[in-house]
């Protein structure tokens, strides 16, 4: 029994060796993702050009809650007859299905943006995976030491600089 719990400490610690002298050769890299898509020129150009393409729309939508806010404020006071109430109510909720409509667009257009970007980032990725020789590169972590991260390398690459 002692012979046996011997053997097993000893390759219990020559495994860890060998996974040390592994771990030493291998080659780590981190993208904070977030980081690439907030600070990214790319990305930035995306926000810009959405902004242009939803702005009449986002100037109804900002009409549209500022009524909203004048219904409340009349339907808080109290002083309507239940057929104007009633007709308030009905065009407050029409105007709160435009809102999320247009919100829903807007999402769904940005979400087909980012998309185009995170492949573009995950190919750079890739690549440099490749020329580089890394073994593991991760874009979630709790904690990444400096050296690791390349997030800055794809930020260059994404945006052409």
């Amino acid at each position: 029994m002692t012979h046996r719990l011997s053997q097993v400490l000893t390759s219990v610690l020559l495994l860890s060796g060998s996974l040390n002298a592994m771990a030493e050769n291998m080659k780590f890299g981190y993208v904070n993702a977030a980081r690439v898509y907030s600070e990214s020129q790319t990305a930035q150009q995306i926000e810009q050009n959405l902004q242009k393409e939803f702005a009449n729309q986002q100037q109804k939508i900002n009409a549209l809650q500022q009524e909203n806010n004048q219904i409340r404020e009349k339907l808080v006071s109290g002083s309507l007859k239940a057929n104007d109430k009633q007709k308030l109510e009905t065009k407050l909720v029409q105007n709160r299905m435009a809102v999320a409509k247009f919100l829903e667009d807007y999402n769904l257009r940005r979400n087909e943006e980012f998309a185009a970007l995170q492949q573009n980032a995950n190919a750079i990725v890739r690549r440099l995976a490749e020329q580089e020789h890394f073994d593991l590169i991760v874009q979630e972590a709790v904690f990444v030491r400096a050296q690791y991260d390349i997030t800055e390398r794809v930020i260059k690459l994404l945006d052409g600089r």
